[in-house]
């Protein structure tokens, strides 16, 4: 992607009051954390597609009034985005009528310019940590034309807590830190997959595995939507279950483990989030292994690292505890709980681009000669490939 300079992706989950992902924000920013040149802007909107990166969800783009009279605009799908306008001045008020009346949204932060944006937002982002409790009590009790997004969400409980005062949007960064967990033991419905997951990884046997997968329904029907889905292109027509496990090979049949692994939570639509989310981390982590040039058994390792990076959150359980079930390679391990060698490494970075936080994975990236660029154009790869992959 040939660019004036270098620039990352932030691709944060907002979401509806059950833990599904409604929309996503997007920002693109250089290295310093500035915005970038509106010539940067339109020539990544022209490379990539907002809908690959976006899927069926809506796209929140963050984006400085200037931009908005530009040719940039033809680029970005109106009836799929939202335009997030974090400063605004009179100038710019009859664009942002207009763009509305050909179908284009738009959000604004709750600050000063209130009583002139409230009748121009279709949603108006507020931090929890920077109101008074009694007025985010009372603000839920107005009707307004547009709606909340709340941000600043510390944890779970706090989540849990504006649902209860009637507030139905949120910014879902707080989902992907690392979070206390309490020891619990492993559901039994997550146990046969754990021993199918255990077969796969260790004594890669079709028959052993087949014996496995026809105990459950579910597992076999999951298995022959994935190896028909626009990801493979097999000329053969599927035979049977131990067929489609010969065609599939190790590398295939553990990462469609892996992404039922996140469909069959009881919690259905936050195991859906964990499951876009994770499964992003892994294609993203995979091709930059690629990049590096790394062993093909490295670059499998990387995929499982980031699929693997949110199953405590899952399994409610502590990532100290699942890796023991799993009987993984101690890299791995190292990697998903220490973020030690290049998995981990390569892990952090992915995790951080993802706060939008580049000054703690500078010096690592500078290690392993990567570019932000490297890590965007992964990013955007991986998101195509959800979009196609996303039927498990």
């Amino acid at each position: 992607m040939p660019i004036s300079g270098e620039v990352y992706l932030s691709k944060i989950p907002l979401l509806d009051k059950n833990k599904r992902i409604f929309a996503y924000e997007l920002t693109l920013k250089d290295k310093e954390e500035n915005p970038i040149p509106v010539e940067d802007f339109a020539e990544i909107l022209a490379n990539i597609s907002l809908e690959r990166i976006a899927g069926h969800h809506l796209l929140f783009i963050k984006v400085d009034p200037h931009i908005l009279d530009q040719e940039i605009l033809d680029y970005i799908p109106e009836e799929k985005t939202v335009l997030y306008i974090t400063k605004i001045n009179e100038d710019i008020i009859p664009v942002i009528k207009q763009l509305k009346s050909i179908g284009f949204r738009f959000a604004f932060p709750l600050n000063k310019d209130f009583e002139t944006t409230k009748n121009l937002a279709d949603y108006v982002f507020f931090n929890v940590s920077k109101l008074k409790d009694e007025l985010i009590k009372k603000l839920v009790t107005i009707k307004f034309p547009f709606e909340f997004v709340l941000e600043g969400i510390k944890d779970e409980k706090e989540f849990e807590y504006y649902i209860s005062l009637g507030y139905k949007l949120f910014r879902g960064d707080f989902i992907l830190r690392p979070q206390t967990i309490v020891g619990k033991t492993i559901e039994p419905s997550k146990a046969a997959i754990i021993q199918l997951f255990n077969q796969i990884n260790e004594e890669f046997d079709p028959k052993k595995i087949e014996e496995i997968i026809k105990k459950n329904p579910d597992l076999s029907v999951s298995l022959l939507k994935y190896i028909n889905s626009a990801v493979f292109s097999f000329r053969e027509k599927i035979t049977s279950i131990r067929h489609a496990i010969s065609i599939l090979g190790q590398k295939n049949l553990m990462q469609w483990l892996l992404l039922y692994m996140y469909r069959t939570s009881d919690d259905t639509s936050y195991a859906e989030t964990l499951l876009e989310l994770a499964a992003e981390r892994g294609k993203t982590m995979e091709i930059i292994f690629e990049k590096l040039k790394l062993p093909k058994e490295e670059v499998e390792k990387a995929f499982l690292v980031g699929v693997l990076s949110l199953m405590d959150k899952l399994l409610k359980t502590p990532k100290e505890e699942f890796v023991k079930e799993l009987n993984l390679d101690e890299e791995i391990n190292e990697a998903l709980v220490r973020y030690e060698g290049k998995l981990g490494k390569v892990l952090l970075i992915v995790e951080k681009i993802e706060e939008g936080n580049l000054q703690e994975i500078s010096h690592i990236l500078e290690d392993m000669k990567l570019s932000i660029n490297d890590i965007m154009a992964a990013q955007v790869q991986a998101y195509a490939w959800f979009e196609d992959v996303n039927i498990v």
